[in-house]
Parts: C-alpha cells; sequence; structure tokens
C-alpha cells in the first residue's frame, strides 16, 4: 500500500507529490488516514517566500500541519485517546499538530507549544507521512489524539488542530474576559475563530478588520459587533480613530494580528487603551522589521505578546466549544472551497489573497 505526501523543494517552485509505502505503526503510535487538510495561512506564507529567512531543509519540507482524519492502524498498546476514550480503527480523530521533546522546563510545565527542542522530523525517511498534505499521516505518542464527538460532523473538523487551537491560545494569553473589547485583524480562518471564541469567552464587543467584503461578512456571522474595510478606512489614523469610535474612545482591552504583516504591529498598539495586550500571531517567521517606540508601552501600560500554536488540552476545548455552538454557529461554512490532493497547486493558487480578491475564505485538500 501507497500513499501520497505532498513536499516543497523550493520558494515560489510548484510542490511536488512523493509516494511512499505506508508504514506500520510502532508501539503507541497511530496512523491516520487523512480526510481533510486546511490550507493555512502559514502555508500561504510559506508558499510564496515569505519565509525565505527560513532556508529550506536540504529535502525539502513536508507540506500542512492542520487537518483531520480517521484511524487506519493503531500501534501495539494504543487502546484509548487522551482523555480515555476508547479508540479503534475507523474513528475519526484530531490529533495535535506539535511535537514537543517533552522534557525541557517549557513541555515540563504543560506549555508544550513552547517547547525549546522540538522535534523536527525528515523528508524522505521514516515514517514518510509527517505533513497532512497527504493521505496519510504518522502520530507518535508525542501527539495526543482526541475522539471526535459523533454530534460534530467532518465538515467542521479540519481547522480545529491549528486555526482553532492557535487563536483560542492567543485569547487565552491575553486573559480575554468579560466585558472586554477585541480587534481581530484579519478575517481569514483564524479570525473568523477568534471572533466566535473572544464572544464565548464573554468580549462585550469584537471588531474585525479585513479587506475582502466576503470575509467581513462572514465574520458578522460568527459574532463580530463591528467590521472595517481596510479598503474604505485606507490609513493607519483613518483605521486607529474608527477603533476609537467603536469602543466609546477608550480603545481595545486586546489586539490580536492574524495576518503576519509588520506595519500592523505599532497599528494596533495604538487601536490599545492603557494597559491593554496586543498579541502577534501572524508574524511567525523573520524577515520583516518595523520602527517602534518603546516608550509607548513604558507610558501606557501595554504590552505585546507573542503566541504560537497551543497547549494540547485546548483540542478537548474546542471540541466541546464547537458541540456547544453547533446550531448556533455557521462553522460548517468556514470551509468555502475543497480540492482534490493531486490539484494542490491550483488550490494555493486559488487560496491566495495577497495583493488580490479571493473568494476563498478556508481551502481544504481531500485526499
Amino acid at each position: 500500500m501507497q500513499g501520497r505526501q505532498v513536499i516543497l523543494r523550493a520558494y515560489r517552485q510548484p510542490f511536488e507529490i512523493q509516494e511512499y509505502d505506508v508504514p506500520d505503526p510502532g508501539p503507541g503510535d497511530i496512523v491516520l488516514q487523512i480526510t481533510q487538510a486546511g490550507i493555512c495561512g502559514s502555508d500561504l506564507h510559506t508558499w510564496r517566500g515569505d519565509t525565505e529567512a527560513n532556508p529550506l531543509p536540504p529535502q525539502g519540507r513536508a507540506m500542512g500541519h492542520e487537518g483531520t482524519g480517521v484511524v487506519y492502524k493503531l500501534g501495539q498498546g494504543v487502546t484509548t485517546d487522551a482523555l480515555g476514550q476508547p479508540l479503534q480503527e475507523g474513528d475519526r480523530v484530531i490529533h495535535t499538530a506539535i511535537l514537543p521533546c517533552q522534557h525541557c522546563p517549557q513541555c515540563l510545565r504543560g506549555d508544550h507549544n513552547l517547547c525549546v527542542h522540538r522535534v523536527l522530523r525528515t523528508v524522505g525517511e521514516f515514517p514518510y507521512f509527517i505533513g497532512t498534505f497527504a493521505d496519510y499521516y504518522y502520530v507518535t505518542p508525542r501527539q495526543p489524539v482526541f475522539k471526535v464527538p459523533d454530534e460534530l460532523s467532518d465538515e467542521v473538523l479540519g481547522p480545529v488542530n491549528c486555526a482553532m487551537g492557535t487563536v483560542t491560545q492567543g485569547l487565552t494569553v491575553a486573559g480575554v474576559h468579560e466585558g472586554q473589547s477585541v480587534v481581530i485583524q484579519g478575517a481569514g480562518g483564524l479570525g473568523l475563530t477568534a471572533t466566535a471564541m473572544a464572544k464565548d469567552m464573554g468580549a462585550d464587543r469584537v471588531i474585525v478588520l479585513d479587506r475582502l467584503e466576503n470575509r467581513l461578512r462572514l465574520a458578522e456571522e460568527f459574532g463580530a459587533d463591528s467590521t472595517i474595510n481596510i479598503e474604505e478606512y485606507n490609513t493607519p489614523e483613518r483605521r486607529i480613530q474608527r477603533i476609537k469610535e467603536l469602543t466609546r474612545g477608550r480603545g481595545a482591552d486586546v489586539v490580536m494580528e492574524l495576518v503576519g504583516y509588520a506595519p500592523l504591529l505599532p497599528e494596533g498598539i495604538a487601536m490599545l487603551t492603557n494597559g491593554g495586550t496586543f498579541v502577534e500571531i501572524g508574524l511567525y517567521f523573520s524577515g520583516q522589521t518595523v520602527p517602534f517606540d518603546p516608550s509607548t508601552l513604558v507610558l501606557t501600560g501595554k504590552r505585546i505578546v507573542g503566541s504560537v500554536m497551543y497547549r494540547p488540552t485546548l483540542m478537548s476545548t474546542i471540541l466541546d466549544f464547537l458541540v456547544r455552538n453547533r446550531y448556533k454557529l455557521p462553522f460548517h461554512t468556514l470551509v468555502s472551497h475543497k480540492f482534490k490532493l493531486e490539484d494542490v497547486n491550483e488550490a494555493f493558487t486559488q487560496s491566495e489573497w495577497n495583493q488580490r480578491q479571493t473568494p476563498v475564505t478556508r481551502a481544504v485538500l481531500v485526499p
């Protein structure tokens, strides 16, 4: 039995599809059969070469980290998921997309997303299926899996282990709570999820910025109280003033940057009220810089917090959130386009939003 894995050999070049024999899982391991894999904003940054300051490995990079699947084979000793639910072949599961060392100080305190010795797997070496843009995916004991509740359809599962987990972690780090105002910079998959999560955490007002009207309309369906089209409010000064107007002159308690564009940092900080928190998620790659006056923080008590991925326990929290809101929020519409795995290059071309309009909100690859 063979399966396919999508590989990026060089920046700004088409993806390749490599076939490998599907391995049997070792003790404690699981082989998943991928049912859908989401094209995340970080995948688009990599595809267009924004991350070229971080060279690709010589063998290339196996693409895809967001996605869901069913248990194809269980390794010896695997009988339950991370919460003790019985697990068998064919069960739908969500896996965590982090491979922590489990021994560093960060891992020992539960911050697996901040692991300083994160495990890196090599293209072309066992277990071969190391990215979710593939027919199969090999899960190790370092990656807890969570059985999907029967109440949830497959349509809502694709973004759980990246988009949903990442923004939930960021909102948690920022300490979002009842009565606060939250500004979301970017209304892609992460931004729409962040909108719903912020409201669920009790935020009084959520304001979403983007330049694509289809995404702003969706943001309203996910609970946004106000939206701002940045092509209408086309300068930082106008956008900052609009945020002040929408927050009764105070400014926001939390601003989340989900686009990956450095100039949004000083703009977002200017949108904050004194003591507010700016959460940086989009700029996960190096190479972008922006002038910034540190006294802005000292004189106002504002803070900047970086947030990456999520604590594994959030997967269970998110599945419960989806069950609780399955009739209230349109998560089934978050995925707007589906592509076959072999059409991965066309999928990325259509999903590209940088300097252009696209009807794609979130695309998934379906093997």
